[in-house]
């Protein structure tokens, strides 16, 4: 489960309490807000606040290297109740470092605007939580729907209508989630895409992390799921729990409040034992596997070999022998179009071996860590392996006894950007 959420800004005036009529939410604002810029300059959202990363794109021509006039224009000449940009806020897995936490932001910045080339802002705030001190990476990414396609336009002409039979003389296109076939879906399918990003990323740099679960540290898939925890539930047949949202009252409570700050402790508790009991019931299976090691480990002190020993060591000394026959065949072979194909008798033996060998769960995805370690740099193009790899891992994950697929399609990747025939409608 991750924090993903995806709010629109329209250009509308808003009524205070008093009466008094005054501009609502502005594209303006967010950009300063997230680049930290302007009369946002010296806020921050804690002490340790760090702005990681910072980047804009797809401006049309009247506003080339000047986000902050484009942002402007949006609210000065977007029609009224039209949205002046969206706004996609993700946190970010604390397991990556700076660097490969700026090419996940690439990789965000390509799927959700580079590929309709929308107008974008970017930014990575970090700064350590209030509750458990604890790094929180996320990524702010604005974008406007006004397409940009390449006619130069000015700033009011460009968010003026858009007319389907001269593209001359009106406005730039809005690609909405209606015209671009998803709807109502729209945050649904966002999330989806959101989870396909950050595993990737994770699988790449960062497949194994360790939590700690009633005293004991486990090494456990460094994955994250869309679903809420109510569907997780359902899907998974897990307990897990909502955690309670501290409203900033009681989370800003001073020393001259001490009925907020008692509250504030008391949620902390309350908020740390439901964490706690999440992460139990999440990982239960790897907790109950670390549990059984423990005791084996205790055993084999005073445990004479048996055949199952034997096979034991037999299939591990049978998976380093693979890992080093795979990496030599493919850096042989480094420019081939299909590199799963060319290990693959490889691959299905070190499967078998992983069924075979009386490994636990961490213990199997330990060695597919270390061939995905193994592989990482043997041929040009390493993404079909890290698929397969990635399909053996889920397995590992559901307790399934390990297959491979019969045939691995490689993905395609499509043109962000391509005016002469328009933008890619198709969403994934």
């Amino acid at each position: 489960m991750f924090y993903c959420n995806l709010e629109h800004t329209a250009k509308k005036a808003i009524k205070t309490r008093s009466g008094k009529i005054k501009d609502g939410a502005t594209a303006k604002n967010r950009f300063h807000y997230i680049t930290r810029t302007s009369h946002f300059k010296n806020y921050k959202e804690s002490i340790s606040e760090q702005i990681e990363f910072v980047k804009s794109g797809n401006l049309p021509s009247f506003a080339q290297g000047k986000p902050a006039d484009f942002w402007r224009a949006a609210d000065v000449f977007e029609r009224s109740n039209g949205r002046a940009c969206s706004s996609l806020v993700v946190a970010l897995p604390k397991e990556l470092n700076q660097a490969q936490r700026i090419e996940l932001a690439e990789a965000f910045i390509t799927e959700f605007a580079d590929r309709y080339c929308f107008p974008y802002s970017c930014a990575i705030h970090n700064h350590a939580g209030s509750i458990a001190g604890i790094d929180q990476p996320h990524l702010h990414l604005m974008y406007s729907e006004r397409h940009v396609d390449g006619i130069d336009r000015s700033a009011e002409q460009f968010f003026k209508r858009y007319n389907p039979k001269d593209p001359q003389k009106g406005g730039a296109q809005k690609l909405t989630a209606d015209v671009l076939g998803m709807g109502k879906a729209q945050l649904q399918l966002y999330r989806q895409k959101t989870e396909e990003l950050i595993n990737e990323s994770l699988m790449r740099y960062a497949p194994i992390k360790t939590v700690e679960i009633r005293g004991l540290q486990v090494e456990v898939p460094s994955l994250v799921s869309c679903l809420s925890h109510r569907d997780y539930n359902k899907t998974y047949g897990t307990q897990l729990q909502d955690v309670p949202v501290m409203n900033k009252a009681v989370r800003f409570a001073r020393e001259n409040e001490p009925e907020l700050l008692a509250k504030q402790q008391e949620m902390i508790q309350e908020i740390q034992r439901i964490r706690a009991e999440n992460r139990y019931e999440q990982y239960r299976p790897f907790y109950e596997a670390e549990l059984a090691k423990r005791k084996e480990i205790e055993a084999q002190h005073n445990q004479v070999e048996t055949p199952r020993t034997r096979q034991r060591k037999d299939a591990q000394a049978k998976l380093v022998l693979l890992q080093d026959h795979m990496r030599m065949t493919l850096s042989q072979n480094r420019d081939t179009s299909d590199p799963v194909e060319l290990i693959y008798g490889d691959l299905n033996q070190y499967v078998e071996y992983l069924n075979t060998g009386s490994f636990d769960r961490v213990e199997k995805l330990n060695y597919l860590n270390d061939l995905t370690k193994k592989l990482a740099d043997s041929v040009s193009d390493v993404r079909p392996i890290y698929e397969e790899i990635r399909f053996i891992r889920q397995q590992v994950g559901r307790g399934q006894a390990l297959v491979m697929r019969e045939q691995v399609k490689k993905p395609e990747y499509k043109t962000d950007c391509d005016q002469d025939n328009g933008p890619s409608l198709d969403f994934f």
